[in-house]
């Protein structure tokens, strides 16, 4: 049973769009579209992920996990930010800028998620 299942979801998309020949030419003209829709999810989701950590460190008011988890929460609002200086809105200013501003960002923000894993491994080993 499982097997047909697996099957029809190989073959369902074939056949329904067996007949179709205009398939990829519709979707070729809804990839600016499709693109900004993936832009705007994933920094809509890096956001609120980064909030969501960054909320939950300061629920724990210090401590070490509290301190674990803003560490790591910088770390990703700043590879967020290194992330948006990707986006087509930003083009504008001159490329080197962005290059510099978008590895300065990526470069702390990963040496702060280090931090936090090296302080975490310090808390598991009891020292």
């Amino acid at each position: 049973m499982k097997y047909l299942v697996l099957l029809s979801f190989a073959l369902l998309p074939t056949l329904a769009f067996a007949q179709v020949d205009d398939t990829l030419a519709g979707l070729d003209n809804y990839s600016e579209l499709f693109s900004s829709l993936s832009l705007w999810s994933t920094l809509i989701v890096a956001f609120v992920t980064s909030m969501m950590v960054l909320i939950g460190g300061r629920q724990m008011h210090g401590g070490v996990f509290g301190s674990v988890l803003n560490y790591f929460s910088a770390g990703m609002v700043l590879i967020f930010l290194g992330f948006v200086t990707e986006v087509p809105w930003l083009q504008s200013i001159p490329e080197l800028y962005l290059k510099l501003t978008h590895d300065s960002l990526y470069i702390v923000g990963y040496v702060l998620m280090g931090v936090a894993a090296s302080k975490l491994l310090e808390t598991i080993k009891g020292e």
